[in-house]
């Protein structure tokens, strides 16, 4: 890191890794709402199964149906059908924010870290030349010649 601000260095460092803590929060936030969503679409979709096995059983003993619960039950069936869309549709939404927001974090990080090496290079050249400029001074006094003009 030479001639780099090392404080400026590090603090910016711990912003960029506070900026992905943030989005990993929010991505781990969503994964667990996603979770917390299918675990609920399983036992819909386990309370269904047991419906329909109980459906089958009372067909086999010879027992009638009623209409409306043959109707309960696809109604049932197209909820937990549209509950699986929404979740996947929203976790999907989701989760792309969230790289979406990364790759932003990510972009104006690689922004920064570029505007700061550039004006330490710039500031180290300065400070280059200053020296080249001072020795080049001292060696013509040192040998007793006048020190040539330096053009910027």
């Amino acid at each position: 890191m030479r001639g780099l601000d090392a404080d400026k260095v590090y603090g910016y460092l711990d912003r960029l890794a506070d900026q992905v803590q943030e989005a990993e929060l929010e991505l781990n936030e969503t994964r667990a709402r996603n979770e917390r969503l299918l675990a609920e679409l399983q036992r819909g979709r386990g309370e269904l199964r047991q419906m329909r096995e109980e459906l089958e059983h009372y067909e086999q003993a010879g027992d009638r149906v009623n209409e409306q619960v043959v109707q309960m039950f696809s109604q049932a069936q197209l909820v937990v059908e549209e509950m699986v869309q929404d979740v996947s549709r929203d976790a999907r939404e989701r989760i792309g924010h969230a790289r979406e927001h990364e790759r932003q974090i990510v972009a104006s990080a690689m922004d920064t870290a570029g505007e700061q090496v550039r004006s330490y290079a710039q500031t180290a050249q300065a400070q280059m030349q200053s020296i080249v400029d001072s020795f080049a001074t001292e060696v013509d006094q040192k040998l007793g010649s006048a020190p040539p003009r330096t053009e910027r």
